[in-house]
């Protein structure tokens, strides 16, 4: 179902990376030529599950994603979240093959504007030129969900739990031009992201804390 004029307006607030360079008109005319819809999902929610075919790609308008692969041992592996204007299900989407190796979650309350991929990658018979821009701009965002990936396995490869907590942070103050930071994980969030159990988590950012490296509360840090 086409997307009502409200709903359009969430999306262009949402400053949808997707969509940037295209104006609000442009936007509700893609809408409705990508087969596209919004769903809300409660905190919780699985939203793509394993081994399910994805023919849409997903792009958050609020809230956040998080990407979970489990072993054959039933073991949940935290692999990367997504928030606002990113998207996810791209990968699977996008193979000849589109059944997920990994399952997708609402990890608080969420919308999420689903569109055919297939409809993006073949423009439509008028030859728009903002459909040419949309698929520039989703082959930029493809490129940069790579980059998220290979951030990921950098951080996950540093030898110890210091340097990965430290890694992490570090790039989140890159990204985020501050040595003042907020992180979208709470502890034990964070803890599955680096590969770590809780406690030990805790205890190394008490460590750092004491060393003079970093202070925190909650979700705030300061590199010090």
């Amino acid at each position: 179902m086409k997307p009502t004029k409200a709903e359009i307006a969430e999306i262009c607030e949402a400053h949808i990376p997707l969509f940037m360079g295209l104006d609000s008109q442009q936007i509700h005319a893609l809408a409705g030529h990508l087969d596209s819809h919004i769903s809300s999902f409660h905190k919780g929610a699985l939203i793509i599950m394993e081994e399910e075919n994805v023919k849409y790609i997903g792009i958050v308008l609020s809230g956040r994603v998080d990407m979970i692969r489990e072993d054959v041992w039933g073991n949940k592996i935290f692999i990367t979240y997504m928030r606002t204007g990113e998207l996810f299900g791209e990968t699977f989407s996008i193979m000849k093959q589109t059944a997920s190796k990994v399952s997708f979650h609402a990890a608080e309350d969420t919308r999420v504007l689903f569109l055919s991929l297939s409809r993006i990658l073949h423009p439509c018979s008028n030859q728009c030129v903002f459909h040419v821009n949309l698929a520039d701009n989703l082959y930029d965002l493809l490129g940069q969900k790579n980059m998220q990936l290979i951030e990921k396995v950098e951080i996950v490869s540093k030898p110890d739990l210091r340097s990965k907590i430290l890694a992490y942070l570090t790039l989140q103050a890159e990204k985020q031009n501050s040595r003042y930071l907020e992180i979208p994980l709470n502890r034990e969030e964070m803890a599955e992201y680096l590969c770590a159990n809780r406690s030990s988590l805790s205890r190394e950012l008490a460590l750092l804390k004491r060393d003079g490296i970093l202070d925190f509360h909650k979700n705030t840090f300061v590199l010090l």
